[in-house]
């Protein structure tokens, strides 16, 4: 993949990040993850789970409408970018390896996952890193590209969307997850 594919326009005088007119913020994985972790600790994985899925499905959603504006692409064509930006942007190596329309479901491969990569480094320095699956934060960029996708031509498409297998388990080299509305 190389140097980053995303274009960074930095505001000379705020300092603030921009791709595509949007703010961004750039921070090492490690602070990420280990913020991740102490709020999971402190909520239980299912509360937070259940919060990450609200909040991350309202960003994707807002993402891919501001993407579509700026670039002027399909709901398809968005919902692939938006996990092509994600790969890019550091988050793993996202594959839409199925998007069916008439049937309403499809499925995304993650492999690389920096929530794997960093349990991974926590339990090789002794730290306890919990149980996998790691990586359900993803779940709600999914069901909320996946709800923009649908909603353009209906209205408040309810999608699932799961982790179905994890790096984070032994035996798996990557992550699946499925979704349907």
């Amino acid at each position: 993949m190389g140097n980053p594919q995303v274009p960074i326009d930095v505001d000379a005088e705020t300092g603030i990040w921009r791709t595509d007119g949007l703010p961004m913020v750039y921070l090492p994985r490690h602070f990420l993850v280990n913020n991740h972790i102490a709020v999971e600790e402190a909520l239980g994985r299912d509360a937070y789970r259940a919060i990450l899925r609200v909040a991350t499905e309202k960003s994707a959603i807002h993402w891919c409408r501001a993407e579509m504006r700026t670039h002027g692409f399909t709901a398809e064509a968005t919902f692939r970018h938006y996990f092509k930006r994600l790969s890019q942007r550091g988050w793993g190596q996202f594959s839409v390896d199925l998007l069916d329309t008439a049937g309403r479901t499809g499925a995304i491969t993650l492999r690389h996952s920096i929530f794997v990569l960093e349990a991974s480094r926590r339990a090789s320095t002794g730290q306890v890193c919990g149980d996998g699956p790691f990586c359900y934060m993803f779940e709600g960029f999914i069901t909320g590209a996946f709800r923009f996708f649908l909603e353009l031509g209906e209205t408040k498409a309810a999608v699932a969307c799961a982790e179905v297998r994890c790096a984070g388990d032994l035996g798996h080299s990557d992550c699946a997850f499925a979704f349907s509305a």
